[in-house]
């Protein structure tokens, strides 16, 4: 995406980043959240997983893709086995467009919540 100056010059702008997204709110069946499209491949991507009351088991896996269709594991999953903590996992080199989380093994007893990043 470019932008024009009052003279009409395209101007590409220059980020590091893009804002992060909630892949799933509340969630404990298996399968994959919203995407976040990164608008260009980026070099860095975060998952940051909260449990509910109740989680004794299960796990959410960071995952990424360059074309939103063949999705790839980004760094381990994360074992929720206790309630009410978050986790977070950042991957260096993950080179990505689209991130999202996807629940590997269901929860149990209750649900997570999964936002996701992408920087670089």
């Amino acid at each position: 995406m470019s932008y024009s100056d009052s003279l009409g010059n395209a101007i590409s702008p220059y980020t590091l980043g893009i804002s992060p997204a909630v892949s799933f709110s509340a969630k404990s069946a298996t399968g994959p959240g919203t995407a976040l499209d990164g608008l260009a491949v980026r070099s860095a991507a975060v998952l940051v997983v909260t449990t509910s009351a109740g989680v004794s088991a299960g796990s959410v896996q960071l995952q990424g893709s360059l074309d939103n269709v063949n999705w790839y594991s980004l760094g381990s999953a994360v074992t929720t086995s206790a309630a009410s903590t978050t986790t977070q996992v950042v991957v260096a080199s993950a080179y990505s467009r689209f991130v999202r989380a996807n629940v590997a093994t269901a929860i149990t007893g209750g649900t997570v919540a999964a936002s996701v990043g992408l920087s670089g």
